[in-house]
């Protein structure tokens, strides 16, 4: 059943990303609408996206008590992730000018993007609604913690960190989000479908721009780069294996502890590439790393599932 599931959304994510790959190979997609892209990803339905999450809950039965815990572990996944993906980038020498994105890559996985359905088709709405407090957790780290990981590496000064500049729509969103769900605020039916329509553009539309990003390369030049090899199987096999036991012995809930750990078996999130572009880093990089793990974990989900599960 999960092997299936999953087989089903990587061949769903594939789909949309030669889609991409065509669309630039036409010219129907170019360099300066890549960026322009982007910037509606991150700033419009991305959070839109985040706030869907929330508001689609409206009516439900609220358990504030396991939504605390989910939404602590997930503080403190999303806080440790990154501190311990600094480490491992350096401890394998990787290219410094490229380590801030590496390190990246290492600490977030596809929540949003593959996370959701995935829940959906594994475990049900439950699993849903506890993904999209974990995936709060993980916007605030990735709008925080993440921008300043894009910045190690950097020798110029083209775009230094500001911390002012940290208040971005993602980050508002997801505070917002959490403000909503424990007030219990109703928004008109209308809003919500206006907003869950624009969060829903985010998955093909940001694969689109994967391929697309793909296509500005040479195609051997996608998988001539020996760092990414190691790179994925270190993220994709070792990390899970050395969390596995620390999740297992901090979470005692079963149903929550299966939500989490597959959320960190998924291949690298889409909002690298997304983040490499806005922040002038290595967006090839990061689209092929995408590309490499996402093929990886058709292997790599299952069988971190067999071994810990």
């Amino acid at each position: 059943m999960e092997v299936e599931v999953i087989l089903h959304q990587m061949l769903q994510l594939f789909i949309m990303m030669f889609l991409g790959y065509l669309l630039y190979k036409v010219k129907l997609i170019d360099g300066d609408l890549i960026k322009k892209l982007t910037k509606l990803l991150l700033h419009v339905t991305l959070p839109a996206m985040i706030l869907a999450s929330v508001l689609e809950q409206e009516g439900s039965e609220k358990d504030i008590g396991a939504v605390a815990e989910v939404f602590a572990v997930g503080v403190i996944v999303y806080v440790l992730l990154p501190l311990i993906s600094i480490l491992v980038v350096k401890l394998m020498h990787l290219p410094k000018k490229d380590q801030g994105l590496y390190a990246f890559m290492m600490a977030y996985s596809n929540v949003g993007f593959m996370g959701f359905p995935l829940m959906d088709a594994l475990f049900g709405k439950t699993a849903v609604f506890y993904a999209g407090i974990i995936n709060i957790a993980f916007n605030i780290s990735v709008f925080t913690l993440g921008v300043i990981l894009m910045h190690i590496g950097h020798s110029d000064n083209k775009k230094t960190l500001e911390w002012k500049k940290l208040m971005t729509p993602g980050i508002s969103i997801s505070l917002l989000s959490i403000i909503f769900y424990l007030l219990d605020v109703a928004l008109p039916e209308d809003v919500v479908s206006v907003v869950s329509s624009v969060g829903n553009v985010t998955t093909p539309l940001a694969m689109i721009l994967i391929g697309a990003t793909l296509a500005t390369m040479n195609f051997r030049a996608i998988f001539n780069d020996w760092h990414v090899y190691p790179f994925a199987a270190v993220r994709q096999i070792v990390l899970p294996l050395i969390f596995w036991p620390i999740l297992s012995f901090f979470i005692r809930d079963t149903f929550i502890l299966s939500v989490v750990y597959i959320l960190l078996l998924l291949p690298i999130a889409n909002t690298s590439v997304l983040f490499a572009t806005e922040y002038d880093g290595n967006e090839q990089l990061a689209a092929k790393s995408v590309f490499i793990t996402t093929v990886l974990a058709i292997v790599t989900v299952p069988l971190m599932l067999m071994i810990c599960g």
